[in-house]
């Protein structure tokens, strides 16, 4: 009998994904995924001081077919060529010097899947980023590979940015003061769903 009941599940899940799927409203959504500083709406992020690449996300913009999955890939491979062994002369031989190469990954990609069932309901996106970046290390030869990856699903209201991730420290507390300096921004990973 539980054979039974869990054939005819699959059987109604698989017929199901079509069907919903058939049910969307043929349109193309736009998607928009940016970086934000916390307590600014306008998407800027304007700061003193040195720019720290690792922290910076570039905004991405890409049109989909509703209930379709989009990938948006900006990747760039940066060759790092180093010294990884010398010799001095000797009586016998000559200086030598021994080089290698390695490469370092940077950029981001993204992957979004958008369900819109239509009028003014919300969207349904599923989301994937990774983002690869090199950290410059005081005191080395070799910058460092840093990588980040996250993959959600949410409900977007359209037209409306929704915080689907944040670094940085946690919000204080309304009526809550702290003596610590404020150097770290927290920032804000925000998804937008617009129907042209």
């Amino acid at each position: 009998m539980r054979t039974s009941i869990a054939s005819f599940l699959l059987l109604v899940c698989s017929a199901w994904a079509p069907w919903a799927l058939a049910q969307l409203p043929a349109r193309d959504l736009t998607v928009e995924l940016r970086q934000i500083e916390e307590g600014r709406d306008d998407g800027s992020s304007y700061r003193a001081g040195a720019a720290n690449s690792a922290q910076s996300f570039q905004p991405q913009k890409v049109q989909v077919r509703n209930g379709q999955k989009a990938q948006l890939r900006m990747q760039l491979s940066v060759p790092m060529q180093w010294v990884e062994a010398a010799q001095a002369a000797s009586a016998n031989s000559g200086a030598g010097v021994k080089n290698a190469l390695q490469w370092f990954e940077a950029g981001q990609s993204m992957a979004v899947t958008p369900r819109w069932p239509g009028g003014n309901r919300a969207a349904t996106v599923e989301l994937e980023v990774q983002q690869a970046a090199l950290v410059t290390r005081h005191n080395a030869d070799m910058p460092s590979q840093s990588r980040s990856q996250f993959s959600t699903t949410v409900t977007a209201p359209l037209a409306q940015w929704v915080t689907i991730a944040a670094t940085g420290p946690a919000p204080i507390r309304q009526g809550s003061y702290s003596s610590a300096g404020g150097s770290e921004v927290r920032r804000l990973l925000q998804i937008r769903v617009l129907v042209p």
